[in-house]
């Protein structure tokens, strides 16, 4: 049996990049049945709802509001922190839009507020029908993800990050939960330009640091900037879905 996953991310890098992710843990977990090339048998992931939207945060706002869909401030008498409302919002309409639904991936990205876990935690909390939600908060930004996954594969590569190295006074694929989110993209410890200068702007090459280096390597790398712990989300909660699975 399918299982039907849908995530709510902000932008459809965020949506490739976990998915990518998860689908890698999944094949982790059972890979002593589970082969890559027949994920698409066992699961299946869902980025829009009817009508072409996409499960963005933005649009799930709108699309909540036509569905009539209202949530109130407050969570077991405690007031919503960051992000509590639009995660329940989000939940809500999607088990109202979605019928067979066995989880909802909830990504987002702190941007310096650290307060967003315990605001998505809340929503988890509340009674959501027996569907799995799995939480995957990236410190400070998706970008940082990609970043902790970097390894040189020339010397040219290799210039770079030893520039970066320089330029920030951190390796940040090791430190990349002290890179700062801020709407300037150029800014020398903004995660968008580290990752642009490492990988010279091509797509290509970003996918290969969460697509090629090991699991192993990117929980050590992601232990503070939130990759860690959505790996271990996935393997816990989803991968639990597909069937057993082996205790660490």
């Amino acid at each position: 049996m399918t299982r039907r996953f849908a995530v709510v991310h902000e932008a459809a890098a965020d949506f490739q990049t976990a998915t990518d992710l998860a689908d890698r843990v999944l094949v982790e977990t059972h890979g002593d049945w589970l082969e890559e090339d027949a994920l698409d048998y066992h699961r299946t992931w869902i980025h829009e709802a009817s009508g072409g939207h996409r499960l963005a945060w933005k649009a799930i706002k709108s699309l909540a509001q036509s569905a009539n869909i209202r949530v109130h401030g407050h969570f077991n008498n405690e007031p919503a922190l960051p992000d509590a409302v639009a995660a329940r919002r989000a939940i809500l309409f999607l088990q109202h839009a979605f019928s067979d639904l066995d989880a909802i991936v909830l990504i987002r990205d702190t941007d310096d507020q650290p307060e967003r876990r315990g605001g998505l935690e809340q929503a988890r909390n509340q009674a959501n029908g027996g569907i799995a939600i799995v939480v995957g908060l990236a410190i400070v930004e998706r970008e940082c993800w990609v970043i902790c996954g970097f390894d040189p594969l020339d010397e040219n590569e290799k210039d770079s990050l030893d520039a970066e190295r320089t330029r920030l006074g951190f390796d940040p694929r090791i430190r990349s939960h002290e890179l700062t989110a801020c709407k300037n993209d150029i800014a020398p410890r903004s995660p968008k330009r580290v990752l642009q200068a490492l990988t010279a702007n091509d797509r290509d090459r970003e996918y290969r640091c969460w697509r090629e280096t090991t699991l192993e390597t990117l929980r050590e790398r992601g232990d503070k900037n939130g990759l860690a712990d959505f790996l271990g989300e996935v393997r816990q909660r989803l991968a639990i879905l597909l069937g057993h699975v082996p205790q660490d």
